[in-house]
């Protein structure tokens, strides 16, 4: 009885196995076999049938547009008016009102060279002018008495003319001596240092109490309402130059641009670098620095076309060149003759012929796109992406 029991056991245990065996198998197969439908719908799944999404980078429409053909420049911003004020005079530098970056007034008094060499000068003349002068009364009254003599006849005439003479020579020691008192108090007046023009302090050389040698630079100034760039050209581009063109600057690349008028052309070469020196005025509001490096281009002219697309949708290969264009809300490319722009830095490209006006071209960088492939243009809702659930029930 025992033995049956077990044996009934067993075997109840071998079908759940067999059982659970097959529902296993069956169960792996079915995943595989959707697995294997879902990869075959992706296999079957064309480029040209995904459709292509833009952002509004992404495309452009071709029309009419203004070219400029430019020269690209760089050079250093300076003043057109600016002065160096230096001592006549060595001394140290006293009664300092301004250092760099004040402004100041023309006529404006910036410091006084405090000299003891012009002060001792000036003493020293002031005391020779009166020795002159009492050696002038002497001569004048004795001048004065050998006339009356003379007109009496008491001295002969030898004796008047050496009194005239002794006369005149203290009168010429007198007017030396009171010129030259004059010019020790005028250099006495140029120690102080006087503001040439109106503008900016750029640079003082010598701090207050310092010595100051004769001629020594002191104070610099500019004015800020004359700021220029300098820039050497190329003497063979000379002959394209003339007053009056703009240039466009920056004063670094992600900077903001400030317009330039070129105002001189310095007719000499340099011998080494074969260039020619050109000045650009900026405008009187400019917050450019003095010193600043600029670089930019020079319109030299410029011109209107009826058709230009952005520079990046222009495409060339072994055939010619071809822009890719939206047509139906399809990628088509399209064969064009671009016209030509030597010597233009433009972001525009002229079209010759190919395309028509108002078309649509794609500005893709990167990847091209397939022949009709399908276009999302930006703005519109995109496809429906197929979800698992269609993809099963598909088989």
């Amino acid at each position: 009885m025992k033995k049956s029991v077990w044996i009934a056991a067993g075997t109840v245990v071998l079908l759940v196995a067999a059982g659970g065996g097959w529902w296993a198998a069956k169960n792996g197969a079915l995943k595989a076999s959707s697995a294997k439908a879902a990869e075959g719908k992706g296999a079957d799944q064309k480029p040209a049938d995904i459709t292509l999404m833009l952002a509004a980078a992404d495309v452009a429409v071709a029309g009419p547009a203004t070219l400029t053909q430019s020269l690209a420049v760089a050079g250093t911003v300076d003043a057109a008016r600016q002065a160096i004020v230096r001592s006549r005079h060595a001394g140290f530098l006293t009664q300092v009102s301004k250092r760099a970056g004040d402004a100041v007034q023309s006529r404006e008094r910036l410091g006084v060279v405090d000299s003891d060499e012009l002060r001792l000068r000036i003493v020293e003349r002031e005391s020779t002018l009166k020795q002159t002068q009492a050696a002038l009364t002497v001569a004048e009254s004795s001048r004065t008495q050998q006339r009356s003599l003379a007109d009496r006849g008491f001295i002969s005439k030898a004796a008047l003319d050496s009194a005239d003479s002794n006369y005149v020579a203290a009168r010429s020691a007198f007017d030396a001596a009171k010129t030259n008192l004059d010019i020790a108090r005028a250099a006495l007046a140029e120690t102080a240092l006087i503001a040439p023009l109106s503008g900016v302090i750029a640079k003082r050389s010598v701090e207050p109490g310092e010595r100051v040698g004769g001629e020594m630079a002191v104070f610099t100034i500019l004015d800020p309402t004359s700021l220029e760039v300098v820039v050497p050209i190329a003497a063979e581009r000379v002959a394209e130059l003339k007053t009056g063109q703009k240039a466009s600057f920056q004063l670094d690349a992600g900077g903001n641009a400030v317009e330039g008028t070129l105002t001189r052309i310095i007719p000499t070469t340099g011998s080494a670098a074969r260039t020619v020196e050109t000045r650009f005025a900026l405008p009187a509001a400019t917050t450019v620095p003095a010193g600043a490096f600029l670089s930019g281009h020079l319109r030299l002219s410029q011109r209107t076309v009826p058709i230009a697309v952005p520079r990046i949708a222009m495409k060339t290969d072994v055939n010619g060149s071809y822009v890719w264009t939206v047509q139906d809300g399809k990628a088509t490319q399209r064969r064009v003759k671009f016209a030509p722009s030597a010597g233009e830095t433009n972001a525009l490209v002229p079209v010759a012929d190919g395309l028509a006006a108002g078309s649509t071209v794609l500005t893709l960088r990167g990847t091209e796109p397939v022949e009709g492939q399908k276009v999302a243009l930006p703005g519109s809702t995109p496809p429906a992406a197929p979800t698992a659930s269609t993809v099963s029930n598909s088989k």
